[in-house]
């Protein structure tokens, strides 16, 4: 059974509590809910007080953002000694499904003055922080910042156009930085739009 409410959620309850049989509207955190009778134990911020309501007296504060909702475009340009650093890094995971780069929509392989990059593009694909392939990449990046290996990450959102990130460190090797920026990623070297 899915609770409405979540344990330590901020809510508005407003209707009349179990104990004290007041009316309330207040803003309180959920501390438990009983399962035979479909209702919350909330603590009353303002009172300090805790009382049992109904679910249809509560209701939700802030807006939830449900893991697997918003998908991402992402692009990487990156020196392939840095791709490789981040393959051995996800070598060492224990658990290896789901890995992110078994979902690539685009890859490709270039040299510039004698040195091998690659160009990873996911063209819609859930980038969830929890996802072991995603922290590893996003750890390997402030690694590979040390070693002085290039790379350019861009990551625009599907669901929310707005959002774009970018990580790069292009300072010693601007060779990877080949990715210009609108509604879509369009790569400026090696040509193509990328939807």
């Amino acid at each position: 059974m899915k609770n409405k409410f979540r344990i330590g959620e901020i809510v508005i309850v407003n209707g009349k509590g179990k104990i004290y049989e007041k009316h309330f509207k207040a803003i309180g955190i959920v501390e438990e809910k009983d399962y035979y009778f479909n209702q919350y134990l909330v603590t009353i911020l303002s009172q300090n007080k805790e009382d049992w309501f109904k679910e249809d007296d509560i209701e939700i504060v802030m807006e939830r953002k449900f893991k697997k909702t918003d998908k991402y475009k992402v692009a990487l340009a990156i020196n392939t000694k840095g791709l490789e650093y981040i393959f051995s890094k996800i070598e060492g995971m224990p658990n290896k499904c789901n890995n992110i780069f078994d979902k690539v929509d685009f890859y490709k392989e270039f040299k510039a003055f004698r040195k091998k990059y690659a160009i990873l593009v996911w063209t819609s694909t859930y980038w969830s922080e929890t996802n072991f392939a995603v922290k590893c990449i996003q750890e390997s990046l402030k690694e590979l910042r040390k070693q002085n290996i290039a790379y350019k990450q861009i990551i625009i959102g599907e669901t929310d156009p707005t959002y774009v990130k970018i990580n790069e460190f292009i300072d010693n090797d601007s060779n990877v930085d080949i990715f210009e920026i609108f509604h879509k990623i369009e790569l400026k070297k090696v040509g193509g739009i990328l939807v």
